[in-house]
């Protein structure tokens, strides 16, 4: 924003004697801002809308389910993942009207920063206090929602591994004899294995997002309450 070749100052640095420029944390603040919103609105409306999906998904797989072993656990996966879907509904239902006004102003005050807007600092400052509040808010019963989902998954999980197993083994074959192949047995330790490090990865995600998230915001508040972002703003 400055002028070079000994000419006129820029309007940052006319303004209080700032220095002109958008400094490099400046830029990371506003387009984190900018995709933590649209995080935002992606997860209430999958909080909103997820349940109504899982019924229609539980619904298609009843159609063939009783001749087949298989699909039928996949329903019954189904309806114990609705009903974990229930855990803490009542409360981020009530949060989701906060969540979306954060996150609107996330986006329209990143956006505003970005372009050294003099309203844009005091959005963003709401917009950041209103998302803690949401984010804080919400945590408890999300990852609550995320166990009860991972404890369905291993079960579930568990009892489709076994009974893929038991379809490997023949009929009409010698018991335990199973060519130069892997056993049954081991095909189910490693898809076992292999399903309870992916549910837990999920779950460890879920848990590392909070932290990132109300890390961010926190560190925002702080960051535009700064002496130098509050002069570059007027």
């Amino acid at each position: 924003m400055e002028t070079t070749g000994g000419g006129a100052p820029g309007p940052a640095r006319a303004q209080q004697g700032v220095p002109s420029g958008r400094p490099g944390w400046l830029t990371f603040f506003a387009v984190t801002a900018i995709v933590l919103g649209g995080l935002m609105l992606m997860t209430i409306a999958g909080e909103l809308g997820s349940e109504k999906l899982m019924n229609a998904q539980k619904a298609f797989m009843q159609d063939g389910a009783g001749s087949n072993p298989l699909r039928g656990l996949q329903v019954e996966m189904e309806a114990k993942l609705v009903a974990a879907m229930r855990e803490g509904r009542g409360l981020l239902r009530a949060l989701a009207p906060l969540g979306a006004l954060a996150a609107l102003g996330l986006i329209a005050g990143g956006i505003g920063f970005m372009q050294l807007r003099r309203r844009a600092r005091p959005l963003l400052l709401a917009a950041f206090a209103l998302g803690l509040a949401y984010e804080g808010g919400r945590a408890k019963p999300a990852l609550e929602r995320q166990l009860a989902v991972t404890k369905v998954t291993q079960s579930s999980m568990a009892q489709m591994v076994d009974a893929m197993g038991k379809r490997t083994v023949p009929a009409d074959g010698p018991s335990g004899q199973q060519g130069n192949g892997p056993t049954p047995q081991a095909v189910q330790q490693i898809m076992g294995t292999a399903m309870n490090v992916a549910t837990l990865a999920g779950m460890a995600t879920a848990l590392v997002m909070v932290v990132l998230k109300l890390t961010f915001l926190i560190g925002g508040l702080i960051y535009l309450t700064r002496p130098r972002v509050r002069a570059l703003f007027g």
